[in-house]
């Protein structure tokens, strides 16, 4: 307490955390317990941190703040721009179908009038960026998920026209372009998608056509600041997720937590990841 009235009187701000990666409005108090426990985990350790979770700024902003104790980013920023700002240290196990648990994959959605659900491998759907009549929803440029697997499809390198991209800010956002028919593909984050069926009733109305390769899921972060802090922080969260109601645990498909380094995630750098582009090719 004395420390908590301390920061409170200099101005100092505590250690915070945001997990914003598939915080959704019916989720958002399964994630606060969540983090109540793993909040009750660090200071049984002497460390303080924020009452409650950040949701009040851009996740970049987020990143980048060095009293991010505890942080949920993409893949694709971490190597691409994140640098030595941050430090990654583990990531959720959301019980997906993939060779290690940890891991990841996008799935790639095709409006149901346009094609039934089935199982093709990513590059046969390369004659859909091909034709010039097709609109493809990324939910941003900067998502390994949404945008740069999209290069899976594709036997190299590949530009279009941002005409012909639609740019919805969100995997649930990308789903609804598609089921609408404003979109004729996109590629969503696994996760999202388990929760889109459970949640989000325009996901019966398109069609699962193939699945990308297994990837490293999304890091958890912490800011430079606290990169010693990095196995307290893990040993943490580990058993935070071990205490969390069944029923949170349930909802949320978290079934634990692994590490994670650096070093997984230059996978996401090599090709075909990237042979995707909407504007000239470098």
């Amino acid at each position: 307490m004395r420390r908590a009235r301390t920061a409170a009187m200099t101005g100092a701000a505590l250690p915070f955390a945001s997990l914003p990666m598939y915080d959704v409005s019916q989720l958002s108090a399964a994630w606060d317990r969540l983090w109540e426990l793993v909040r009750a985990e660090l200071a049984a350790r002497g460390i303080e941190a924020a009452l409650l979770l950040r949701r009040d700024a851009p996740h970049s902003r987020l990143w980048r703040d060095p009293d991010l104790l505890l942080g949920q980013t993409c893949g694709w920023p971490l190597v691409s721009q994140l640098g030595k700002a941050v430090v990654p240290f583990a990531r959720f196990d959301f019980g997906l179908d993939t060779r290690k648990p940890g891991d990841y994959f996008s799935v790639f959605i095709r409006p149901h009038s346009a094609a039934p659900a089935m199982t093709l491998k990513p590059r046969e759907l390369a004659p859909i960026f091909v034709d010039a009549a097709t609109r493809i929803a990324v939910n941003g440029f900067e998502s390994q998920s949404g945008y740069r697997v999209l290069g899976e499809c594709l036997l190299e390198p590949m530009s279009i026209g941002r005409d012909r991209v639609v740019t919805t800010g969100g995997h649930l956002a990308s789903i609804r372009a598609v089921a609408r028919g404003e979109a004729d593909l996109a590629a969503i984050d696994a996760t999202t998608w388990q929760l889109a069926l459970e949640h989000e009733p325009v996901a019966q109305d398109v069609a699962v056509v193939a699945r990308s390769a297994d990837a490293p899921g999304l890091p958890l972060i912490t800011s430079a600041r606290y990169a010693d802090k990095a196995p307290i922080l893990l040993d943490c969260l580990t058993a935070a997720a071990e205490k969390l109601g069944e029923a949170d645990r349930a909802a949320l498909h978290l079934r634990g937590v692994v590490s994670a380094f650096r070093a997984d995630y230059e996978v996401l750098m090599r090709p075909p990841l990237g042979n995707f582009r909407s504007g000239p090719v470098p």
